[in-house]
Parts: C-alpha cells; sequence; structure tokens
C-alpha cells in the first residue's frame, strides 16, 4: 500500500524544469540570407547618432596593441567612424533614450532590440522578459500578454531577426 502511495506522489510531482536556453542574435546569417547585420543595427540607433555616423563623423576607439619584438601589451586609442559598432553605440547610448522601445512596436522587433542593448550577450528569454517589463510603463504591453513558451516559440520561428538558440562546446 505504501509502495503505491510513493507512485502516486511521485506522479504527481511537477516536472523538472529544463535549463534555460540563451538566445542571441546570429550576426553571421544575415550574409547568407544577403542582408547586412550592420546597417539593421544601425538603422535601431537613435536619430543623434544615425545622423552623426551619416555626417562622417569619427569617435575615438581604445584597443591593445602588442609589441612584437617586448611581447607587451599596451592600450592605444585609434579614430574610426562614427558607429562603425553600431552595437557598442546602441549599448551605451541609443538604448538609454526614450523611445528606443515603445509599446507599439511589435514583439520580435523589442526582443531584437533588447539583445542590441545587452551587447548581444546570451541571455534566456526570461531575462529578456524581465527587461520587457521595464519598457512597458503600464504593464498593459501586447509583448507582456505571451506566455514564456509563447515568446520562445515566436522566437524560435523568426527568420527575420536571426535570434537562435545559443549553442557553444562544452570542454570534456
Amino acid at each position: 500500500m505504501n509502495m503505491e502511495i510513493e507512485e502516486r506522489a511521485e506522479a504527481l510531482e511537477e516536472p523538472e524544469e529544463r535549463p534555460a536556453i540563451p538566445f542571441y542574435i546570429d550576426q553571421t546569417s544575415y550574409d547568407d540570407v544577403g542582408l547586412s547585420f550592420h546597417d539593421i543595427a544601425m538603422g535601431r540607433m537613435c536619430e543623434t547618432c544615425r545622423a552623426r555616423a551619416a555626417a562622417g563623423e569619427e569617435d575615438e576607439e581604445r584597443y591593445t596593441a602588442i609589441d612584437p619584438k617586448t611581447k607587451r601589451t599596451s592600450f592605444q586609442i585609434r579614430r574610426v567612424p562614427f558607429a562603425s559598432n553600431p552595437i557598442k553605440r546602441i549599448r551605451e547610448d541609443c538604448s538609454r533614450k526614450k523611445g528606443y522601445i515603445t509599446p507599439e512596436m511589435p514583439t520580435l522587433e523589442v526582443v531584437f532590440r533588447i539583445y542590441l542593448a545587452n551587447a548581444n550577450h546570451p541571455m534566456p528569454l526570461s531575462h529578456v522578459r524581465e527587461q520587457l517589463v521595464d519598457w512597458c510603463p503600464d504593464g498593459q504591453c501586447r509583448w507582456l500578454l505571451l506566455n514564456d513558451e509563447q515568446l520562445e516559440r515566436m522566437v524560435n520561428n523568426d527568420l527575420l531577426y536571426r535570434i537562435r538558440p545559443f549553442a557553444h562546446e562544452v570542454p570534456d
């Protein structure tokens, strides 16, 4: 009798949660369909940054240089076209401005912009959902009406934004 009760109790237990799958924007896949990720990301920059890039402004970029003789590293500054790295510009500037994400935007556009604002760092959709809440002041945005499964299905069926599961090699 006790064994039968234990079996029923096990059957009622919640299923084991699967680990959260991180997603990211697969930038290299844009070339496969004849698109430029750089141009698409620049289109998500704020008006001010797009204008500065179009005007041909330059920006200073810090990089690591290695002396070939001594093998010592140093930091140097070089001039680069403004917004040559649109993800960096979006992360540091555009995503902090009002209007970067609005309640009227389609769900996948908002998810795409959240990944851009996070420097395309792979993260699970649960983290994206937390940020969606921050961008929806009244809590009535249509993207918040989707449950986790619906959001994941939408992302998995995406063909435009190229948001994909992040597959990383696990060392042996």
